[in-house]
């Protein structure tokens, strides 16, 4: 009887650090991915671990921290600052140039016209262009993901994840 629980005990640890195995061989590491958006018309919003920087021409910039007092926050050209709260401001004006940074969690949100921004790091992308023929909007800006072509930005907001899968050399 004791040999046979040995041998069943043997094969539950066997079993386990096999699914262990296969678990980790399929999930591919990950890295900082990359966000570009040039004469963006439009909404760009990142929830990410990293560093954004960029301008707009006109409209309005919402940064939020996860954690008060962690950030770099250097915002220049704004007519109006409103703290909102500890971990939210905004930002509003024309020529606003910002860059941003932190370790931890941020939420950086652009609503304007002329939007050129650049973003590494890890997390979440929503982008929602103005493009709308109808009202006579034919280009909305463009963007490129992970080094990607450009393309335009989407007419219905999109979500795209914010990281890359390491390339082989």
């Amino acid at each position: 009887m004791r040999l046979s629980r040995f041998f069943l005990l043997a094969a539950v640890a066997l079993s386990a650090l096999a699914v262990a195995t296969v678990a980790t061989a399929v999930r591919k590491p990950v890295e900082d991915g990359t966000l570009s958006v040039r004469d963006g018309r439009g909404n760009v919003m990142l929830k990410m671990k990293g560093g954004v920087i960029g301008r707009f021409g006109r409209g309005k910039l919402t940064v939020t921290d996860s954690l008060a007092d962690t950030e770099v926050e250097i915002v220049r050209g704004a007519d109006r600052v409103r703290p909102l709260n500890d971990r939210t401001t905004v930002y509003t004006g024309a020529n606003i140039r910002f860059r941003i940074t932190d370790e931890h969690r941020i939420s950086v949100k652009v609503e304007g016209v002329k939007i050129n921004l650049s973003a590494v790091g890890r997390g979440d992308v929503w982008i929602d262009g103005r493009g709308n023929p109808g009202d006579g909007v034919f280009f909305d800006g463009s963007y490129s993901l992970n080094g990607d072509a450009y393309k335009s930005l989407p007419d219905v907001r999109e979500h795209f994840a914010l990281a890359s899968t390491p390339r082989a050399e």
